[in-house]
């Protein structure tokens, strides 16, 4: 990051990629060696940023949740209403779409319905988030209950290709047994799979990553998690359907960065006329946004409203 003066991961591995599309173009198309080689580069930088960012949120969570998370406390309490039961997730009409890479909702999320860190949360029973550690694979949503889903992957669940399809793993939240080193990404003994979509990486999708994946663009295992739920060129995803239903739209602490605008601006538009409420830390901040977006997207311009208050 020091090296690009790139402010965050994802515009730091863009900037990577960019610089690698820059010496491809400069060879030409008789370099075909040269431009695999180029490919394979790429690819593993990209992986080790998302080794680096997994390893980043996973080494932090203990900590974290020392902390008791009051932010995400008090966030569970106001989506159910304070009820604790199990079966307010079968009711509620809520769903939370999320950018982060970390998993400190799932892990508040855990605490707030009691769960064991060893439960499979992220399945239909509980965050009903397209996933089922159980068997290792992605599932249909329910749409007919509360869902939470991760736009962009998330630290701490891994995928891999077996037999033509993706299998996923998962790293029990906020387990304080489990070291952060070499061994999570490269387990010892295990002998390496012929075909390189077999071997197991971090399912952290990038921004810049989503459209080339939904065009069939990439070779990475995360692919058929991004047609899911941002959709394929022709088709709806999770995410598009669960907007379109929405009949308001909260946005908490997403500054809209340029980065990946584009996305979220197009997730908006499919939600009719729900109010978009911006909330920020300060009633400035909040209001810049509002300002900024009504000039760049008239269409959206009435929607739009500023909400100060700290998460």
């Amino acid at each position: 990051m020091e090296k690009y003066q790139s402010p965050t991961v994802d515009r730091l591995v863009l900037q990577v990629v960019e610089e690698i599309e820059r010496r491809r173009q400069s060879l030409g198309t008789f370099h075909t060696s040269k431009h695999a080689e180029l490919e394979a580069i790429e690819r593993e930088q990209i992986l080790d940023a998302k080794r680096a960012t997994t390893a980043f949120f996973l080494e932090r969570e203990v900590n974290a949740h020392k902390t008791g998370l009051q932010g995400y406390r008090d966030f569970l309490n106001i989506l159910f209403d304070g009820d604790r039961n199990p079966r307010v997730l079968e009711s509620t009409a809520r769903r939370v779409l999320s950018f982060n890479y970390d998993r400190l909702f799932e892990i508040a999320f855990a605490d707030y319905f009691k769960l064991d860190p060893s439960v499979d949360c992220y399945g239909q029973r509980w965050l009903n988030s397209s996933l089922d550690f159980i068997r290792r694979r992605g599932v249909d949503l329910d749409p007919a209950r509360f869902c939470f889903l991760k736009l962009h992957g998330t630290a701490g669940i891994f995928v891999a290709e077996q037999h033509g399809e993706s299998r996923y793993g998962c790293v029990p939240l906020h387990c304080s047994d489990c070291r952060i080193d070499d061994k999570l990404f490269w387990p010892p003994n295990r002998k390496a799979p012929p075909l390189q979509r077999e071997s197991a990486e971090p399912l952290i999708v990038f921004p810049f990553e989503k459209d080339r994946a939904r065009l069939g663009g990439t070779s990475f295992c995360f692919d058929n998690y991004v047609r899911a739920i941002w959709g394929e060129p022709e088709g709806q995803g999770y995410a598009e359907k669960l907007v379109q239903e929405s009949q308001q739209i909260r946005v908490i602490g997403y500054s809209f960065d340029p980065n990946d605008r584009k996305a979220i601006i197009n997730l908006l538009r499919k939600s009719a006329d729900s109010p978009i409420i911006i909330r920020n830390r300060a009633m400035e901040a909040a209001q810049s946004i509002c300002d900024e977006l009504g000039l760049d997207y008239p269409d959206l311009a009435n929607r739009l409203r500023a909400f100060a208050r700290p998460f």
